[in-house]
């Protein structure tokens, strides 16, 4: 059983947490998106040198035969889409759950993703929040009216505005 005092506490911490929870306008969530998107191809890109110059340096036959002709050029190009799924869900997974919330994106812009409640979300809502943007046209979601993207949504979360 609670104090009053105890009680009291909780109340106004409630008081408090609800007073921040403004939730992003739209073009801070775009401008959030856009940052995001850059620094996703830009660590892409890098891994992509990385693993051409170890193919280079391996003599593999994926990249050509001696006779001029590509060999598996599919494993090539569906191994290039897993690692860019891969790395997209990585990127945003391990960023909000590490970060509690943040991304790149999150950081410029002075915004996070929370929990509905206004806790920090936890692993399993940030890997919901990543999962679902390999949803086709998930991203459009937030033009609907009420701008509720699908992986808030679906993971109980919101973007906010950080406390000043």
């Amino acid at each position: 059983m609670l104090s009053i005092m105890e009680e009291s506490t909780h109340l106004l911490q409630d008081v408090e947490q609800e007073i921040y929870l403004e939730p992003a306008s739209k073009g801070a969530r775009l401008l959030n998106y856009i940052i995001d998107i850059i620094v996703f191809y830009a660590i892409s890109f890098v891994i992509g040198i990385i693993w051409g110059m170890y193919i280079l340096a391996n003599n593999s036959k994926i990249i050509q035969e001696p006779n001029g002709e590509v060999q598996d050029g599919g494993t090539v190009q569906l191994t290039l889409l897993v690692a860019f799924l891969f790395i997209l869900l990585a990127y945003y997974t391990l960023m909000e759950a590490f970060t509690k919330g943040h991304t790149i994106g999150k950081f410029i812009t002075g915004t996070k993703a929370v929990s509905m409640d206004g806790s920090n979300i936890t692993f399993k809502q940030a890997f919901i929040r990543s999962i679902s943007r390999f949803v086709p046209f998930e991203a459009f979601s937030a033009l609907a009216l009420g701008y509720t993207p699908w992986h808030d949504s679906w993971a109980d979360t919101v973007v906010i505005k950080k406390k000043k």
